[in-house]
């Protein structure tokens, strides 16, 4: 009987150092081995392993995935003395499970130590930075994007010398400003657009008047061009009419003082014209005594 209870407690006590020194390692988590509290060596690789059984040696797991951690908003100042509200969150991973336990030995405390240094990080950032740089149409000077490549490369270098941690990332996914500064912000919002819009009818305006310069220009121009020709037409028609005038009054001279007798008669007679002439008048004398010649 005693026999007995010695070898179920020889098996027993097997049972117990085997369970306790064989460990199963997901895939998605690494074990850190502690012998008597002080890490020894990280197991990385999926699978079964093994150590001393407790409480000689003891594992620790950890997740070696990718976490996700949303900073609080925080309320922080550009170099220009504009205050924003921005809200991030950092991309992490686990890469030294000794000293990410010697550091921090949790993953709450590691997310507390995450969350002060990425703000601490983009606090430095801003405040280096003014707001045209965040908030810009511009394409050249807009360095929001290189601004936080910048603080996740800051953060990441710390972390991991620090706390055993890789920071993939820190990206903002919120930028804003204090409810009690919105007022002015629409306000000088609304004077910028006022200014532009002032420009932009000024410059119309300038526009307008330089185009109508120049058309006027053009008009006098092409009046005066039209005035010159119609001039140098009038002096041909004149001349040509002059030199009609000459050959007629060559050709017959009565006749040609004949009708231009009668042509004053008709401006100076209209239809209710009355004079008041003795009948030896020489304006009379054509019509009286009309001459005899022939038509040319």
């Amino acid at each position: 009987m005693k026999k007995l209870l010695w070898t179920l407690a020889a098996v027993i006590l097997l049972g117990y150092l085997g369970i306790s020194s064989a460990l199963v390692v997901p895939e998605t988590h690494m074990a850190m081995v502690t012998q008597f509290g002080k890490p020894t060596r990280a197991i990385h690789q999926a699978g079964l392993a093994f150590k001393w059984p407790d409480p000689i040696e003891t594992a620790v797991f950890f997740d070696k995935r990718q976490q996700l951690l949303s900073l609080e908003p925080t309320e922080l100042v550009t170099l220009d003395r504009r205050n924003l509200v921005v809200s991030a969150f950092v991309v992490w991973r686990i890469v030294d499970p000794g000293q990410f336990l010697t550091s921090l030995r949790s993953m709450e405390t590691a997310e507390q130590r995450l969350s002060t240094l990425a703000s601490s990080e983009i606090g430095a950032a801003l405040a280096a930075r003014p707001i045209t740089q965040i908030f810009t149409l511009n394409e050249q000077d807009f360095q929001l994007n290189e601004m936080f490549e910048q603080i996740s490369r800051s953060a990441n270098r710390i972390a991991e010398q620090e706390l055993g941690i890789e920071v993939v990332t820190v990206r903002p996914n919120r930028f804003g400003f204090p409810k009690q500064n919105l007022l002015a912000i629409y306000k000088r919002m609304e004077s910028e657009r006022d200014r532009i819009a002032r420009q932009y009818r000024a410059e119309g305006q300038e526009q307008a008047a330089t185009l109508r310069a120049e058309t006027e220009r053009e008009v006098r121009q092409m009046r005066a061009q039209a005035q010159r020709e119609a001039q140098a037409l009038i002096g041909q028609s004149e001349a040509e009419a002059a030199r009609l005038y000459a050959e007629a009054y060559q050709t017959n001279a009565e006749y040609y003082r004949f009708i231009r007798t009668l042509e004053a008669y008709n401006q100076i007679l209209g239809e209710d014209t009355r004079l008041v002439l003795s009948a030896d008048s020489p304006l009379f004398d054509l019509l009286f005594n009309p001459p005899e010649f022939d038509r040319p």
